[in-house]
């Protein structure tokens, strides 16, 4: 039932998907612990080995297959959700959210993404960007460990869309009274398809005969106007949709529990200040709050899909 591409699987793994299916070789997170006996902590182990070799392929927004046991053939998917879940939501983990705008003639989103945030790998960052910073100066900013590309330090949306969505999520912002779903359903968009869209479902892609890809994937680095007019072009490739006929961008962005200290709040704050990022509004989400209001669960909504038998109603 997974959107496996067939032909990506094959080229990335050697053999064919209906071949793995049929076999019963493919297991969502949970299961292959209970198939082969492994603990979560064995499964993060092989699953960083398996990115390590190469092993490890993308398939879509939020969506991973990993060859984890070479000598029997079996696969899986977002195995490292699992842990990655229990550093948000451990009686001692916070995080300190920032609701963020900034001029898009003066900063555009890729430039947001790459230049201040820096790439996912905090290694290969740019000097002067958070994650750069961040890992050049782990011990100096209070962290207890060198980040890493799951460890990174900060979070910030890759869309407007997903600021939209990270915004509704965390804070519980109506998609009617957000800065860019304002501008959705003026556009012609339903608050309900708005919705919808928040957990990165599977969309017909438009002039691909049906083909369908993440959403997020669709709309990742673009400003908010050509955001906005993709936005439209997709929901009008939906079956039985219709959309209708000086910019500010607003993002969400949070430190990691990893990372939640004095020092790299205050770097987080200087380093907005000076490419003219206001912060509208901060503050602090402790871990069990996160837990019980399933935060982190809804923010990696698409790996969850793929890590345990079904994603709770609640979320969707």
């Amino acid at each position: 039932e997974l959107n496996v591409p067939a032909d990506k699987f094959k080229e990335s793994f050697g053999e064919e998907w209906a071949t793995v299916v049929a076999e019963k070789r493919c297991f969502n997170a949970m299961d292959i612990c209970t198939e082969t006996g492994m603990s979560t902590g064995d499964l993060e182990t092989k699953w960083n080995a398996a990115k390590d070799a190469g092993k490890v392929v993308k398939f879509g927004g939020g969506f991973y297959c990993g060859l984890v046991d070479e000598e029997k053939k079996l696969y899986t998917f977002n195995a490292f959700f699992m842990s990655m879940r229990g550093k948000f939501t451990a009686a001692d983990a916070a995080v300190h959210y920032y609701v963020v705008e900034w001029d898009a003639g003066v900063l555009s989103w890729a430039d947001f993404r790459g230049k201040v945030l820096g790439p996912t790998d905090p290694a290969s960052a740019p000097a002067g960007s958070l994650r750069g910073t961040i890992n050049a100066d782990w011990e100096k900013l209070g962290l207890k460990a060198p980040p890493n590309t799951g460890d990174n330090g900060v979070h910030a949306s890759a869309s407007p869309l997903e600021g939209l969505a990270e915004r509704a999520n965390w804070l519980q912002v109506p998609v009617g009274e957000d800065v860019f779903g304002k501008r959705l359903v003026a556009a012609g968009l339903s608050e309900e398809m708005i919705k919808a869209w928040t957990v990165d479902p599977q969309v017909v892609l438009p002039g691909q005969d049906g083909k369908k890809g993440s959403l997020f994937d669709q709309l990742e680095d673009l400003d908010l106007e050509p955001c906005l007019a993709k936005c439209k072009e997709l929901a009008a490739a939906q079956p039985a949709a219709a959309a209708g006929s000086g910019v500010t961008q607003s993002a969400f962005v949070f430190s990691k529990p990893h990372a939640n200290t004095p020092e790299v709040g205050e770097l987080i704050k200087k380093k907005f200040a000076e490419v003219g990022i206001k912060i509208l509004s901060d503050g602090e989400i402790a871990g069990p709050v996160i837990d019980e209001n399933k935060y982190i669960d809804q923010h990696y909504y698409s790996c969850l899909l793929y890590t345990s038998d079904a994603a709770d109603d609640s979320l969707r």
